[in-house]
């Protein structure tokens, strides 16, 4: 079934209509509870499922997979490249404080203009998922599509494996995906993290081409340096009880 006729089942259509009549009325009233949160969480969890459960793997959607993946780890590098640079740029001005300068990529908050179905419905659904209207997938309102964060307290600073795997070795985060079709393709752990445990279908990532950076720096001053201080302090004389 193409990817059009998907989104005109009535599965698809009914479930994602009922999630933007849930917004838009609750949005007239000017804020949303926690039970209307809720209730669009779990309507955006049953389309996923919904969409999922449609999808066949084949090798037109195994490039574009490998085409999101490769996409996505170009960002994540750029993203760790600023965050680094940032640092380097910062440090000097938080010399007897605290430093922390913290990276996020996110998905590209315009609709792709790339997928094959651009609808208005489409489109008001992606700004319900990515964040635009609200927060309606918390672990992505943290960590975004993938995060980079580099501590002045910490001395370890992920390499780049690291930030994509987990580990400092290239590895394969397929889980949820036929396993054989997809043993070659070194799918990062944010590719995972956005498909396995986040509200977006297969359909929702496999077309987005464009991202969007977010740097942060925090910095927390003393007037004493903080080492010397914690170094000094005699520990044997401190009563837990006062």
């Amino acid at each position: 079934m193409k990817v059009q006729d998907i989104f005109k089942t009535q599965a698809v259509k009914e479930i994602e209509s009922e999630i933007l009549d849930v917004y838009f009325e609750n949005e007239k009233h000017g804020t949303h509870n926690e039970t209307e949160v809720y209730t669009i969480r779990r309507l955006l969890s049953i389309r996923k499922n919904i969409l999922n459960d449609m999808f066949v793997l084949d090798d037109k959607y195994k490039q574009l997979i490998y085409d999101f993946n490769e996409a996505l780890i170009g960002q994540l590098k750029e993203m760790r490249n600023r965050t680094l640079a940032l640092y380097q740029a910062t440090k000097d001005t938080c010399k007897y404080g605290s430093l922390e300068v913290d990276g996020k990529c996110f998905l590209g908050y315009a609709y792709s203009t790339i997928h094959p179905v651009q609808t208005m419905r489409a489109k008001k659904i992606w700004a319900v998922l990515n964040g635009c209207l609200d927060n309606f997938i918390p672990l992505y309102d943290i960590d975004g599509a993938g995060s980079f964060t580099i501590r002045s307290w910490d001395p370890q600073i992920d390499s780049e494996n690291e930030m994509l795997y987990g580990h400092d070795k290239w590895d394969n985060h397929n889980e949820g995906l036929d396993r054989e079709l997809t043993k070659d393709m070194h799918l990062i752990y944010d590719f995972h993290n956005l498909f396995s445990h986040m509200e977006f279908s297969i359909f929702d990532l496999l077309w987005v081409r464009d991202f969007n950076l977010e740097l942060k720096i925090e910095c927390n001053y003393h007037t004493y340096k903080i080492e010397d201080y914690c170094e000094n302090l005699d520990w044997s004389k401190c009563d837990y009880y006062d």
